[in-house]
């Protein structure tokens, strides 16, 4: 076991390596790494057409959209400020059409931030996927490792070893090529509907600019 400069690894007693978690993991990986910027650049479009269809709806422009969403704060209440926006905009069968595509949105959103934000790590014993570990258990990964570095007798030493082989053991959430192009035609799917909407929706010389009166 052994902490490396831009990550942290897990070996067996016997040297083998159980888990290597950094951003080496996936830029060894060409076609785990394709992936990953092809769901990023996909999501940026999504919301990208999201702020349009808000603006068309609102009658303003993106800037004063991105920046209402960005005083909801997180992700919910954003998404129930989006739902306010549609509920003042639309009605019957659009209303419905809308809110179904937030609620696709809010479901895939989850997925992508995982692919997003998480660190990437990799398992010997399961080649075919690489694994995200969240904040949280990253850290108390290293904690873990920092107590086999300090543990001064063999008893407490030996409960720490087995704390992180334990660690490494029962990581599991992750990802294969497939999932990864599951998640992103997810994205790409509500990113063409909420396109459709915006463009069904835009009405020229109806936007307020910033900084404009009402």
């Amino acid at each position: 076991m052994e902490q490396q400069k831009h990550g942290l690894q897990v070996r067996d007693e016997a040297g083998d390596l159980l888990l290597d978690v950094g951003p080496h993991v996936i830029k060894s990986r060409p076609a785990f790494a394709e992936k990953v910027g092809v769901i990023a650049a996909s999501w940026s479009q999504a919301e990208v057409n999201l702020n349009c269809l808000f603006a068309a709806l609102m009658g303003t422009t993106t800037e004063l959209v991105a920046e209402k969403l960005e005083k909801a704060l997180s992700g919910e209440r954003a998404s129930a400020f989006a739902k306010k926006i549609v509920a003042k905009a639309l009605v019957g069968a659009e209303l419905e059409s809308l809110n179904e595509m937030l609620d696709r949105l809010d479901a895939v959103r989850l997925r992508r931030n995982r692919v997003q934000h998480d660190a990437w790590a990799f398992k010997p014993s399961d080649s075919d996927r690489l694994f995200a570990i969240h904040a949280n258990d990253y850290l108390d990964l290293a904690t873990r490792l920092v107590a086999v570095n300090e543990a001064e007798d063999p008893a407490r030493a030996k409960g720490a070893i087995e704390a992180v082989m334990a660690f490494a053991a029962n990581v599991s959430s992750g990802y294969t090529i497939e999932e990864l192009d599951s998640i992103d035609a997810e994205i790409n799917a509500v990113s063409k509907s909420l396109l459709q909407a915006m463009l069904h929706h835009i009405r020229p010389g109806s936007r307020k600019e910033v900084g404009s009166g009402p």
